[in-house]
């Protein structure tokens, strides 16, 4: 029964009997657009698993500009006594104008009680209770449409199976799978697929329908009525009318159920306020919270950890309870949720009408008080009640579908027959409406940004594990990008509604990948930072990578060319990582990696750069450094290959028994001079640097003859010849 939106399912306000959603009962009047309302008509009564609901409408559904109603009705009519047009069971409408649209026209002999949009839309999924579409086999209780003209996708076959009448009442989706919940006891055993013994709530992949073999819980005694997955993808939410889940005690009605195997359970902790007919006809996971509709005119909202109650709402009066009735269906929009029933009593905000009834609580002990008109609305975030959402619509079963737009209009279905203005004025209705809330703010607020990401290697797999982000209304999914370079492009490659995902059967390489989180509304987190991972098929290797060889550096005004010859590897090299200093001894940071041997790095200042190129191989082992070697750019592109001056009258300027004071004329050069290196005549060494026409050379032995001369440095490494030499003896 649950129906979520998408992004792409934004409506624009139509002809359909559009109603705003007031701040309070008495609204604004509505957007009139004539009496004459296409609709649904003549419910099938007899031979079906529902007999007992009187309903022409059991779900609705958009892709598109096409609205999709499915239920119990063998007609379509343009006004309640208009000309007839047979099409049971399932129908399409314009969703601007409400007209029906004939060139849908599915072929299905028996109800349909759920619809699901692919995330896509390139496909509709319909449960319910009928047989094969259309001859074509595996197709019964659960079948894929053409959302354009209604025929049946051969590449999707369900495989439902029963020993009695097969009936899907429920469906949810992720990003990978399809969650049915029904009346079956396997999926899949035809066509190369594998039976799946998973009775009543089944796993199946929304690509081509193969069934999740790991996933098989039993539910006993009934049907799965409602069925949400988790938006952490952790867990799988079921109510309905059954006896127990895998045979364990305190299931009955709704359970949590773990999404791996569905074998681990949580009861919950609702306390049953009638033993003899604990039911739930459909829940909701969102936000932390599960909401759970159905039995005895409650709405129970769960905190999603541990089951725990943190809020109930019920319908009815106290002393008249058959103008309450039971919650039917539930449904997500914006931050909102929509609970319908078959209701025209009471509302009671925040409490247990039984306990009002049986003389435990008063009824001024709830929070608040309101009429209800088969539909009411719920904080998405908190579970509290909505005093501005009020309807005023009619119909003895009131309303079993419920589905939003982004924009905020709902669409409502039932057997409902009239609606009522906020002028007063009554419309006919066939089945169905539209209602839209100009006080509606769509959502723009974008989730945060995940964090805690890792990513690791397993064998042709990259493993990627994250903590979850955070929405003003509920996160529902998160976005993987991979590339096979850090600069990109990086595309799509898969949706999970996990803190986890698995990248796999790739070749060995390296990739990278970044994740961004979506909400129901379509807005995108910022992304998170580059996690590399490096496959590599063969096991064990811990050789390194050979040395660069031959490289060779070039300049174009501030842009530096890099080329070398390629390193050897036992398997074999996959990239380069380019380092670069400022000094020779410097601290060297990586500016690029490549797969190929050279590499351009555009510098923004005129300098003398450092680099040198490392080696890896796809175990992640990494070569030896070669150089470095050294280049000077000056904008315009001339390398300086110019030496300065040598320095001229190198004199002595004092001694002493260990010093010796020198003093020269300083040298010229066409960019500049940076330092000036003295050198031991006799030795040729170094023995002393400064930046200055001066200095004092340090650390001689007394009454000892040294000999000193000086050359100068400029920024590219250039030297120049030696100054005059000078010859001293220390005292």
């Amino acid at each position: 029964m649950l129906k979520r939106i998408g992004a792409a399912l934004i409506m624009l306000m139509s002809t359909l009997a559009i109603l705003p959603l007031a701040a309070s009962p008495a609204g604004a009047e509505i957007n009139d657009f004539g009496e004459d309302t296409w609709g649904v008509y003549e419910s099938v009564l007899d031979g079906t698993l529902t007999d007992r609901i009187d309903s022409e409408v059991m779900a609705i559904e958009q892709i598109g500009d096409l609205v999709y109603v499915g239920g119990k009705f063998t007609e379509v009519r343009p006004w309640r006594n208009g000309p007839v047009t047979e099409q049971s069971f399932l129908a399409a409408f314009d969703a601007a104008t409400g007209d029906y649209v004939s060139s849908f026209d599915p072929n299905l002999d028996g109800p349909v009680y759920a619809l699901q949009a692919s995330p896509d839309g390139s496909r509709l999924f319909v449960g319910g209770e009928f047989g094969d579409v259309d001859g074509i086999s595996n197709t019964k209780a659960l079948v894929a449409l053409d959302p354009t003209d209604g025929s049946v996708d051969t590449t999707w076959r369900s495989r439902i199976k029963r020993n009695a009448r097969a009936v899907v009442f429920s469906l949810d989706h992720d990003s990978n799978w399809l969650y049915v919940g029904g009346g079956f006891s396997s999926v899949g055993g035809s066509g190369g697929v594998p039976e799946v013994f998973a009775a009543r709530a089944a796993k199946l992949r929304l690509s081509d329908a193969y069934p999740d073999t790991d996933f098989t819980p039993t539910v006993s005694g009934g049907s799965v009525w409602g069925i949400s997955v988790s938006p952490d993808g952790n867990s799988v939410y079921i109510g309905g009318y059954f006896s127990s889940v895998n045979v364990e005690a305190n299931t009955q009605g709704f359970v949590k159920i773990d999404n791996t195997t569905g074998q681990d359970i949580d009861p919950g902790r609702i306390a049953h306020n009638n033993q003899s007919r604990p039911y739930y006809q459909d829940v909701l996971s969102v936000n932390g919270l599960v909401f759970v509709a159905g039995m005895e005119h409650i709405t129970w909202v769960l905190n999603a950890d541990d089951l725990s109650v943190v809020t109930k709402h019920s319908t009815g009066r106290p002393d008249e309870f058959g103008t309450g009735g039971d919650y039917q269906d539930l449904e997500l929009v914006g931050d909102r949720v929509y609970a319908s029933c078959h209701c025209r009593g009471n509302h009671y905000a925040d409490g247990d009408l039984f306990d009002i009834i049986r003389g435990l609580t008063d009824p001024d002990d709830f929070s608040r008080e309101d009429p209800i008109r088969f539909v009411a609305a719920y904080s998405a975030t908190d579970g509290s009640y909505d005093p501005n959402f009020q309807l005023d619509i009619s119909g003895s079963s009131g309303v079993w579908a419920v589905h939003g737009a982004t924009d905020g209009c709902l669409w409502v279905g039932g057997d409902l027959t009239r609606l009522t203005r906020a002028n007063g004025t009554d419309r006919a209705l066939g089945g169905f409406s539209k209602h839209c809330d100009d006080s509606f703010v769509a959502d723009t607020e974008r989730p945060t940004v995940p964090t805690g990401v890792t990513a690791v290697s397993d064998d042709d797999a990259a493993v990627l594990n994250w903590t979850a982000s955070s929405d003003n209304v509920a996160v529902t999914g998160y976005d993987v990008y991979r590339s096979e370079e850090q600069s990109g492009p990086y595309t799509v490659i898969g949706t999970t509604a996990s803190t986890s995902y698995t990248d796999g059967d790739l070749d060995e390489g390296t990739y990278w990948y970044y994740i961004r989180a979506t909400d129901a509304a379509g807005n995108l987190s910022w992304r998170t930072g580059y996690r590399q991972v490096i496959i590599s098929n063969t096991p064990n290797d811990t050789d390194r990578p050979g040395r660069v060889t031959n490289m060779e550096l070039s300049a174009n005004s501030l842009d530096v060319t890099i080329h070398w010859d390629a390193a050897s590897d036992n398997v074999g090299v996959t990239s380069y990582d380019v380092y670069r200093s400022n000094n020779q001894n410097g601290t060297y940071t990586v500016v690029g990696q490549t797969a190929d041997t050279s590499f351009l790095d555009s510098t923004n200042t005129a300098r003398t750069y450092w680099y040198y190129v490392r080696a890896s191989d796809a175990a992640g082992n990494v070569g030896w450094r070669n150089g470095p070697e050294s280049i000077t750019v000056i904008d315009g592109g001339i390398v300086d290959t110019e030496r300065p001056s040598a320095p001229k009258g190198l004199l002595l300027a004092g001694k002493s028994d260990t010093t010796v004071d020198l003093t020269w004329t300083a040298s010229t050069d066409n960019v500049g001079v940076v330092a000036y290196q003295i050198f031991d005549g006799a030795t040729g060494e170094i023995v002393a640097t400064t930046t200055s026409t001066s200095i004092t050379v340090t650390g001689l032995d007394s009454g000892t003859s040294y000999s000193f001369y000086v050359r100068a440095d400029d920024a590219a490494g250039n030297r120049s010849w030696r100054s005059n030499t000078q010859t001293v003896t220390t005292n």
